[in-house]
């Protein structure tokens, strides 16, 4: 049935534009400080409560509004930053479009106060769902304070799509983090119900700012960029191929002071990295870029979180080479051995690595798989005995693994590709992946670990940990998960933690990367999970980060601890994450492979 054409009325053209601004509470907050910045504040103070989802509050001393145009900041498409279409593309400020007040106003209650420094006297707006209430005299310092509350009031089905309060308090902090990068030169202030979270003095420059906010870590292991292209400027910091992080949340890209996203600049940057760290793993990078107002259109995002390059080629190069010639540089210098750019080697398994350190021979040297001799040494039993020597059905097997791995009447044939380990029988052929056996065996050890007296092993040296505050507010609320599993840690200040002990089950992990990947994890959630959801995820990082990881060279009795190990494991068929550990060729379908069925 077709239905008669009209027009929407204007409370819900703004609460659908509201849809495309104001996702979250990191969505407002990000919004009331880019206006802080643009009206020329020194000094910006963000206070939050419940991770935003009960109050915002922002507060600046910057130019401050006249009282005649107070009422205009709520009208959509009101706006003193553009006049004329060409001026969109010449825009230096963040806010020009004039929809972001209208928009939050329009499912919020907003509280503005405003003076600016010639007035004697500020003004004060209430404005509900979109409705401004009153306009009336207010005494106030000199500056700008917008207050949010009631968010989602009027349109309550948005709002169980918001996150944890620790969740959505990260997505604060990250907002403000993004922008204290790129203003070196304001101060800025985070309190979370009450409490310090953030904190950011006015510095001499971006190299200061990068240091207070990314960390020790990072400013230890960092290299410097700094090229320029025809009318382009690149400049800010990399991290060296020692230190890499799980995700790529720790590289900001700017443009002309504005954070974006860019696939093409984050796969320029990514393309430098890609024959010197290992697979999977990211750099960490502030990088700003600064070109022409008329060589970027800033326009085509809702959140003005994308942008358009006129010369996106030019960009691409720029950004890949002078990457890769700071890295270049790091092989060249004596002090940067450790960053060496030869080709990656295979890992090696520690002496020690696995608990039945016994089956290690005493050169620690990798056994001779093929030596018979040794396997049976080393093993015994029916897991390598010859195919024949065991009465074994001659049925053909199953192609996918059966329900519960075993390893009766298999020969080990060897290791495969340095990641896959090779089994035969009368049946067939099985390749089991090293990785995620060993993830699935951890898995369930720290399972286990959690329902008992988690046993800790306490660190000679305690290792600090610098984290930023999105990833600190994220940590605190596994603190007392992680101690039941045996992995202390203590909050050391606002940007670090003190990691105290490791868990048993989890041997010759290094603390610091254990933690950096943590938390890298914990911020990649896209739901809202449950306690127990949430408990099954950090588990789950935690035994994939200390598992042993492809490319390892196994000895025979790293193998046969592994196999013992994984026999008693349960749901050992496929690792955390659902994928299968082993996977079965019959002798069928190698037999029709060679045409002989």
């Amino acid at each position: 049935m077709f239905k008669r054409i009209s027009v929407l009325s204007e409370e819900v053209a703004n609460q659908i534009a509201a849809g495309e601004v104001v996702e979250r509470p990191a969505s407002i907050v990000k919004e009331l400080v880019e206006n802080a910045v643009d009206a020329g504040a020194g000094d910006i103070r963000v206070e939050i409560e419940k991770g935003g989802c009960r109050s915002i509050r922002v507060s600046d001393n910057g130019s401050g509004i006249e009282r005649e145009d107070v009422a205009l900041v709520f009208e959509r498409h009101a706006t003193s930053k553009i006049a004329r279409i060409d001026d969109i593309y010449d825009a230096g400020s963040f806010g020009f479009r004039g929809e972001a007040m209208a928009s939050i106003a329009s499912v919020t209650r907003v509280e503005l106060l405003t003076r600016r420094p010639e007035d004697l006297a500020g003004t004060r707006a209430l404005v509900e769902a979109g409705t401004i209430s009153e306009i009336t005299p207010a005494g106030l310092p000199p500056g700008t304070q917008i207050t949010v509350t009631e968010l989602f009031a009027n349109v309550p089905a948005r709002r169980k799509f918001l996150k944890t309060e620790a969740t959505e308090q990260s997505a604060c902090l990250d907002a403000v983090t993004r922008l204290a990068l790129a203003h070196p030169e304001i101060r800025f202030s985070v309190r979370a119900d009450g409490r310090s979270v953030f904190a950011a003095p006015a510095a001499a420059g971006v190299a200061d700012r990068v240091a207070m906010i990314l960390g020790k870590d990072f400013t230890d292991h960092h290299l410097t960029i700094a090229e320029y292209k025809e009318n382009i400027e690149l400049r800010g910091f990399v991290s060296t191929p020692a230190w890499t992080k799980s995700n790529s949340k720790s590289v900001y890209l700017f443009v002309n002071s504005r954070f974006i996203r860019d696939n093409s600049m984050m796969h320029a940057l990514l393309a430098a990295y890609r024959q010197v760290i290992e697979p999977r793993r990211f750099p960490a990078a502030a990088l700003f870029l600064r070109l022409p107002g008329e060589e970027v259109d800033i326009n085509v995002h809702p959140a003005k979180l994308e942008v358009r390059f006129k010369n996106s080629r030019g960009v691409y190069d720029l950004v890949s080479g002078a990457v890769s010639r700071a890295l270049a540089g790091a092989q060249a210098s004596r002090d940067a051995v450790a960053y060496r750019l030869a080709p990656r080697e295979k890992a090696s398994v520690s002496p020690g690595f696995w608990r039945s350190s016994p089956y290690r021979t005493s050169s620690d040297k990798p056994q001779d798989v093929f030596s018979r001799q040794n396997l049976r040494q080393a093993i015994g039993g029916d897991l390598f005995a010859r195919a024949g020597e065991q009465d074994v059905p001659s049925h053909v097997e199953d192609a996918s693994c059966e329900e519960r791995i075993t390893f009766g009447h298999r020969i080990y044939l060897g290791q495969f590709a340095g990641t896959y380990l090779v089994f035969g029988s009368p049946g067939g052929l099985m390749l089991l992946d090293q990785h995620a056996a060993h993830e699935r065996i951890l898995l369930e050890r720290l399972k286990a670990s959690e329902k008992e007296q988690a046993a800790s092993q306490p660190l000679l040296m305690p290792e600090v940990v610098t984290l930023t505050p999105a990833q600190m507010s994220l940590l605190s609320e596994a603190l007392p998960l992680l101690a039941g599993i045996g992995l202390e840690l203590e909050i050391f200040g606002r940007d670090a933690v003190v990691v105290k002990a490791m868990p048993v089950a989890l041997p010759n992990v290094e603390p610091r990367r254990l933690v950096s990947d943590l938390v890298d994890q914990l911020s990649d959630g896209q739901a809202t999970p449950s306690f127990t959801e949430r408990k099954e995820k950090i588990l789950a990082s935690l035994a994939c980060r200390a598992a042993i990881k492809a490319n390892a060279e196994l000895s025979a009795g790293d193998v046969a601890a592994l196999c013992r190990d994984l026999e008693k494991t349960p749901f050992n068929a496929t690792c955390p994450h659902g994928r299968p550990i082993c996977v079965k060729f019959t002798l069928y379908e190698i037999e029709r492979l060679f045409k002989r069925k």
